[in-house]
């Protein structure tokens, strides 16, 4: 029995839990109120939309990410406002998730290599290192494209260097917390 598309599965599934997990547990900035039934609805909406996104990646463009990052801020939000501090679900959450996600599914071999990295507290600490006057939001609560885009011409900057796109340098660069 060939389990090729078990294994596929379950791969996308955990990409799917660690992912969202990473983008919904920030430390000091909570995301949403404690509500089971509509945290659960909320985590389905956001794998739907990542399930979706995947499907089409690989004929995606830079500026149809950052597109699709604000999508899924303005749609998460609209449909689970009640259960969202301030009714928002910001940018930096919508990023951190879907890079991530795209992220596990690239090193896996699934997708072409993304255009950008997840960017959270370890990335920004590498991208400010050596660099001065530049002032990078804490993901967590970064929620305009704007702000976004400094992250990524900061990691576009420093992959340049590396001759290394912008994926290649988060990989490079990244380590867990000990």
């Amino acid at each position: 029995m060939d389990t090729t598309f078990q294994k596929k599965d379950f791969l996308v599934k955990e990409f799917l839990l660690f992912s969202i997990n990473a983008g919904l547990q920030t430390r000091g900035y909570p995301v949403y109120l404690i509500n089971r039934k509509e945290s659960s609805d909320l985590r389905v909406d956001i794998k739907n939309f990542l399930i979706q996104y995947v499907q089409e990646f690989d004929a995606s463009t830079e500026k149809k990410h950052y597109d699709t990052i604000e999508l899924m801020s303005k749609l998460i939000s609209q449909n689970h406002s009640k259960i969202l501090i301030n009714g928002r679900f910001r940018i930096g959450i919508s990023q951190k998730i879907i890079n991530l996600f795209l992220k596990y599914m690239w090193t896996a071999g699934q997708i072409k290599m993304p255009f950008h990295c997840p960017f959270d507290s370890i990335i920004k600490a590498k991208l400010l290192k050596g660099v001065t006057n530049v002032f990078l939001k804490d993901w967590t609560i970064l929620d305009s494209l704007e702000d976004y885009d400094k992250y990524v011409v900061l990691a576009r900057h420093k992959a340049d260097e590396m001759n290394l796109t912008i994926a290649e340098w988060e990989l490079v660069n990244f380590e867990r917390r000990k």
